[in-house]
């Protein structure tokens, strides 16, 4: 408490009044030309890097500016390591600051200010600038790792059976293809002794070396994969069940291109199917880019027209949840045939007695 007494207190007391209203005038004057934008340095990153973006304020009337402060938000697939900061700009014209991100998940994630609050010189007065809001969301695409794993041959000897492919063409036709479009045998590097005859002369030419078959029959998983991609809030919990099964395809396709064979795969993009196909390992890199354009469907179309009435049997990686397992469900039902990859993170319960499981290291297990 403040006590004032005759003509000093009378002129303090007028001069802190004064003071108050200036300040106040200034504010209110300065408000209105405020312009607040939002930039980054990359439109892309992988998963795992940093994201630098800038605030750029700016004044567009010669007024000595009060402090700003700023307040950003964005969605879970970054790690924000400052959400908040003040600047006053005082005289200047403006101001750029730096600030960055960590990626933590895959996908198309947002960065926007949340709040935007202008005080006056004391701090008595506060005033939103909704309008310095309009236009600062930043939307960025984060790309998925591409795991190197081990060919996992209980996995796709599991899928050839499966498929009901006929196992008794000859060894020695090379290009043997089974119903959905791989070769029929697995592959080694050839050594000196191995039967000439054993020698798959154009998975060779691909890998400018020699290589054989083996005699036991165990690729031929077929041509045909889908994504089953249901509709769910973006969260800690969905997110990393999206992360675990996209990282997983590319790293299963990466083994099945590596042992030679070719995919078409098909995913949901705009309420619509897009087909994609992979022949070499290059087609696994431009892959990771569209798997971040992949959108659930919500018209009810879970499975591509191409598998209705079709004896190939296709392979489903679903990213349900225990939670929301109803498109997982109506898929298996619609195709009775399908493989049915979920996540162990999904906790999705056993539907289908031909059900297998992604681990956190993108291994496959039988359900």
């Amino acid at each position: 408490m403040y006590y004032f007494e005759g003509d000093a207190g009378m002129l303090l007391a007028i001069g802190l009044g004064c003071a108050l209203g200036i300040s106040l005038a200034v504010t209110l004057i300065v408000r209105p030309f405020i312009c607040i934008t939002v930039t980054t340095d990359t439109a892309s990153a992988v998963k795992g890097d940093e994201i630098i973006y800038h605030i750029h304020i700016d004044k567009k009337i010669p007024v000595p500016t009060p402090v700003i402060e700023l307040h950003t938000e964005c969605t879970p697939h970054f790690v924000s390591k400052t959400d908040s900061y003040s600047v006053a700009l005082g005289f200047r014209q403006g101001n750029k600051t730096e600030l960055s991100l960590d990626t933590l998940h895959s996908g198309v994630g947002e960065i926007h200010l949340s709040e935007v609050i202008i005080s006056d010189y004391l701090g008595v007065f506060c005033f939103r600038l909704k309008h310095c809001m309009e236009n600062t969301a930043v939307t960025l695409s984060v790309y998925p790792n591409i795991p190197d794993v081990a060919v996992q041959t209980n996995f796709l000897k599991t899928a050839v059976l499966f498929s009901g492919n006929d196992d008794e063409e000859e060894e020695t036709d090379e290009t043997t293809q089974v119903q959905t479009g791989f070769p029929g045998y697995d592959h080694r590097e050839y050594y000196p002794g191995d039967p000439v005859k054993r020698i798959n002369w154009k998975l060779s030419s691909k890998r400018d070396i020699y290589m054989i078959r083996l005699d036991e029959r165990m690729t031929g998983t077929g041509q045909l994969f889908f994504l089953d991609m249901p509709s769910a809030p973006q969260s800690e919990q969905t997110l990393s069940v999206r992360d675990n099964i996209i990282e997983g395809i590319l790293a299963v396709f990466h083994m099945i291109i590596q042992e030679g064979n070719e995919i078409i795969f098909f995913f949901p993009q705009n309420e619509k199917w897009q087909k994609f196909e992979l022949h070499r390992t290059e087609d696994i890199h431009a892959l990771q880019e569209l798997s971040v354009s992949a959108t659930p469907i919500t018209n009810g179309q879970l499975i591509p027209k191409e598998f209705i009435n079709n004896n190939k049997t296709p392979i489903c990686f679903t990213m349900a949840t225990a939670e929301n397992p109803a498109s997982a469900i109506q898929i298996v039902s619609d195709l009775p045939n399908v493989l049915l990859v979920s996540s162990e993170l999904a906790h999705l319960p056993k539907i289908t007695p031909e059900m297998w499981q992604l681990t956190k290291e993108w291994e496959l297990q039988k359900y």
